[in-house]
């Protein structure tokens, strides 16, 4: 079996469910065009490098990357013991690794079109010279450490954490947004493309070593992964000791049950505990997650007081029933908001991954005696308590930089928004599939909470983000943290919207989907 048929088989397989390759234009056009004017805009709070016209075309770059990153990951991840079995089959470790490093190429290019076709559609490609190969070299190097991040981890949440805060570091602490003269920001991966694409000098290489560095880090990622993928479909050595067993005394398929008889159902009184108690074992056994699921909120809001400067930034206010600006410190500000979108896109990606996992699963359940509400429920603890924890986190650690008025209302909004992307996240997994859901709970919460409801970017949200589902628990919260009384009655009745409505939709396709 040749390279090029293997290559074909592996775009086909990842093109079989069509929301894949039409994310892969879509999600660029929506972020691209959403998203290009307020990093310009967070860039110049921050004070990044680089022209307005130059960070808004890095947006492309980004796009790219983490779509690129995305196909990558799932490249690997869900195809090892397949890979595995086709090289032990004759076709080989070398040419395994070529096919699927090629397809994952072929992806990361049409990541950068779609990106690029986004950006020249929204403002035009200004320097195109510059633009358009940064923006190939983002999506190279993005594909490179997401098949790098599946040769590495075993579940699929893990790498899609992982791939989130790689991806989150790498855009809001790179040259263009923040930090850009410190020594850790020279390690991240498109640091140097960064520069080519705003044509300014590192200040620690000249302009042709910069685009040299670019060039190696385009070369050398791909090169890595393909070398990791390589050692992973080596055969694994035989232990010392060990000895076949036996035909003759191989254990065989368990006789069938007598006829007439029926098979054993689960007493309905132990069946939701024990539905909650397998639900949770296999990700109690996963203990890499849940210090992700810690480790990430608690960068995220760290980072962002870190290297935000401490001058005042006016806010909109609501007290005795009139809206007012405010002036705040820029550093308490943002570590008020910043936990929220780290809750609301984890939550997210815990109601995407269970969901999906569930299917097959739930089914057989549901055939052993198992009713569809004792399903949605123990799926449902499930991702509540990774939406639990990931809250907890941000609060605890928001709770070290920053003190809102009111703990009370301030910890319910944050609740309302893990509920709600929780609920969307459980709603998208059966519809999409993983990879699908994966770039929906990335895009929708990073448009709605980090752009169109972030105090930070303009006073009060604009009139596009107020039917978006973050809208009425980001007024709590920020009523929560800067005011001493309760004045956002209509965002607590929109967030208790959204959060039943979601709720409902979710219920209704999870039982859909677990249906014998």
């Amino acid at each position: 079996m040749t390279p090029a048929v293997l290559v074909r088989a592996y775009v086909l397989d990842y093109a079989r469910n069509p929301v894949n390759p039409l994310l892969l234009v879509v999600a660029p056009l929506v972020f691209v065009t959403l998203s290009a004017g307020a990093l310009a805009d967070f860039a110049d709070l921050l004070g990044g490098t680089g022209e307005r016209v130059a960070i808004e075309a890095n947006s492309a770059g980004w796009a790219a990357a983490f779509l690129a990153g995305v196909a990558g990951l799932f490249q690997v991840l869900g195809a090892r013991e397949a890979d595995r079995r086709l090289s032990l089959a004759g076709a080989g470790p070398v040419r395994v690794v070529i096919a699927r490093m090629a397809a994952a190429l072929a992806l990361a290019l049409v990541a950068t079109a779609g990106a690029l076709l986004a950006l020249a559609a929204r403002a035009g490609i200004a320097d195109a010279h510059r633009t358009i190969p940064a923006t190939a070299m983002f999506a190279v190097i993005y594909v490179a450490i997401g098949a790098l991040v599946g040769a590495a981890v075993r579940s699929e949440l893990n790498g899609a954490v992982v791939l989130l805060l790689v991806w989150m570091l790498d855009v809001f602490l790179g040259p263009t947004m923040a930090a850009g003269d410190a020594a850790l920001t020279r390690t991240f991966p498109t640091h140097f493309p960064s520069l080519v694409v705003v044509d300014a000098a590192s200040g620690h290489a000249g302009p042709v070593a910069d685009l040299v560095v670019s060039l190696a880090w385009t070369v050398t990622a791909p090169a890595v992964a393909a070398a990791a993928l390589w050692l992973g479909l080596r055969p694994a050595p035989a232990r010392r000791g060990t000895t076949a067993i036996p035909a003759a005394r191989r254990p065989g398929p368990a006789p069938p049950p007598p006829r007439g008889s029926r098979p054993s159902r689960p007493v309905p009184a132990r069946r939701l505990p024990a539905g909650i108690d397998c639900g949770l074992r296999q990700y109690r056994r996963n203990r890499p997650l849940w210090a992700l699921l810690t480790a990430v909120p608690a960068i995220f809001i760290l980072l962002a007081v870190a290297v935000t400067p401490d001058d005042p930034i006016a806010v909109a206010l609501a007290e005795g029933g009139r809206s007012a600006l405010a002036s705040v410190p820029m550093p308490e500000l943002h570590a008020a908001t910043m936990g929220t979108l780290a809750i609301a896109a984890l939550s997210g990606l815990a109601g995407v991954f269970v969901a999906c996992d569930a299917g097959e699963a739930d089914r057989r359940l549901a055939v052993a005696g198992f009713r569809s509400g004792e399903l949605l429920l123990a799926r449902g603890v499930v991702v509540a308590t990774a939406a639990l924890l990931v809250t907890a986190v941000s609060l605890g650690v928001t709770a070290l930089v920053f003190r809102p008025e009111r703990w009370g209302a301030y910890v319910a909004a944050s609740l309302l928004i893990a509920g709600a992307y929780a609920a969307l996240g459980v709603l998208l997994g059966p519809l999409v599939g993983r990879i699908g859901g994966l770039y929906l709970v990335f895009l929708i919460p990073f448009v709605d909470i980090g752009i169109g409801q972030s105090p930070m970017l303009r006073p009060e949200p604009p009139g596009w983000a107020e039917p978006l589902p973050g809208y009425g628990a980001s007024r709590l919260l920020v009523d929560a943290a800067f005011t001493a009384e309760f004045s956002e009655p209509r965002g607590v009745a929109l967030a208790l919207a959204w959060v039943t409505v979601l709720a409902g939709l979710a219920a209704a396709v999870f039982r859909r989907a677990t249906t014998p």
